[in-house]
């Protein structure tokens, strides 16, 4: 009795420890399946902030110019148009935005023209669960990305995010040194953000052969920057973006629709030749600064990894773009060649980290040799008790 009791006890332990390490397992798998989808970036500030604003503006017509793609046939497409006025008197430039809404991805279209020549815009987009609210400093945080101008103060710009579902009202607030210079008209106008139904927005990413960045690497770099073949150069940290004009012919922008992914836009009028885009990725910067595998489009098209940064830097207006990685003492460096100009569009998609697995390892570690242990010590007394009495 006292054997089948004990035996009994061990198989009872034995499965209580088998539930803790499966569900440490299923644990593992749903914070897996939460990092590869792309995080929601936080919410702009609403209606309910409470700042000092010199001005309050109406919105008597928020659902009166909400446009529907005429060729979007899906559930969870429309479009926003937006006129930018000038937020004060003295502020300058004046454009357009559209906010092309799919899913829970949203992408912001912005033109601009007769702004600050060759100047710093930080681009809210404001999430209000009302039609109005206080247009304010605090709206220059640059939640929705940045972009610098070009030297005749015009600006092409692509801006991407993600949002939470829901039917808010959104806005656009664009500040210069910290100061709101134009913002949207009408101040809002209402989206229906919905779950996508028509595929997933998970992208394959594929294998890099990232090379270390040398002397050599370093010295193409330098001469390609003194030589503005590098017009801009866009760096990537922990804490955000900035973007570095060495042509002013150029106007750049940068978002960061999540911790793994980049959206950056690049346009110049009356550009001839091929030009390279430099993209800075401090370690600090996420999965973005140490990519194994990596998914680089240009214009919608998946890009092909160069051989070596030689290879970008002699290509012509023929050859196809290109991109390659250069790992630095500091992070990474991507280098993405642009044969011809107009406006082009670069999204970079890292694959997501595996962090997870690090937190639940312990757990799962712990389970495992808790199970081992008390599978040896139900066998050794199972051993000594079915033992035969000695004669």
């Amino acid at each position: 009795m006292k054997v089948a009791r004990r035996t009994a006890q061990a198989f009872a332990s034995m499965v209580v420890l088998s539930l803790l390490m499966s569900a440490s397992v299923f644990a593992y798998t749903t914070r897996m399946s939460h990092i590869s989808s792309f995080a929601s970036p936080p919410a702009a500030a609403d209606a309910s902030t409470t700042t000092t604003s010199e001005t309050e503006h109406e919105n008597a017509q928020v659902t009166q110019s909400t446009h529907t793609s005429q060729n979007e046939g899906q559930q969870g497409e429309h479009l926003l148009e937006f006129k930018l006025v000038n937020f004060t008197a003295t502020a300058a430039g004046k454009g357009d935005s559209e906010v092309q809404i799919n899913g829970t991805n949203v992408r912001v279209l912005i033109q601009v023209e007769h702004a600050i020549q060759s100047a710093q815009y930080r681009v809210d987009l404001v999430v209000s669960q009302t039609p109005t609210f206080i247009v304010s400093s605090a709206f220059c945080s640059g939640t929705l990305g940045n972009f610098v101008t070009s030297d005749e103060g015009e600006a092409e710009v692509k801006l991407s995010m993600i949002l939470s579902t829901g039917t808010p009202f959104l806005g656009l607030v664009l500040c210069t040194n910290g100061i709101p210079a134009l913002v949207s008209d009408p101040l809002t106008r209402q989206a229906t953000i919905t779950p996508r139904t028509n595929g997933s927005d998970s992208e394959e990413t594929h294998q890099i052969n990232a090379k270390q960045e040398d002397q050599d690497d370093e010295s193409q770099i330098k001469t390609a920057e003194d030589t503005k073949q590098i017009p801009d150069v866009v760096q990537v940290s922990g804490s955000g973006s900035t973007i570095t004009q060495l042509d002013p012919k150029f106007s750049v922008s940068v978002s960061r629709p999540s911790d793994n992914s980049l959206v950056v836009s690049i346009s110049g009028a009356n550009i001839t030749g091929p030009r390279v885009l430099l993209i800075s990725l401090t370690k600090d910067a996420g999965a973005l600064a140490s990519p194994g595998s990596l998914s680089v489009k240009f214009d919608g098209t998946q890009v092909a990894e160069a051989s070596s940064a030689s290879q970008i830097f002699s290509g012509t207006s023929a050859s196809p773009p290109s991109f390659i990685v250069l790992l630095t003492s500091s992070g990474a460096d991507l280098l993405v060649f642009v044969p011809h100009f107009s406006a082009h569009l670069i999204e970079m998609l890292a694959a997501a980290p595996a962090g997870a697995f690090a937190a639940e390892a312990p757990l799962l570690l712990a389970a495992f040799v808790a199970l081992t242990a008390l599978s040896a010590v139900a066998y050794m007394r199972r051993k000594r008790f079915a033992a035969p009495a000695a004669p």
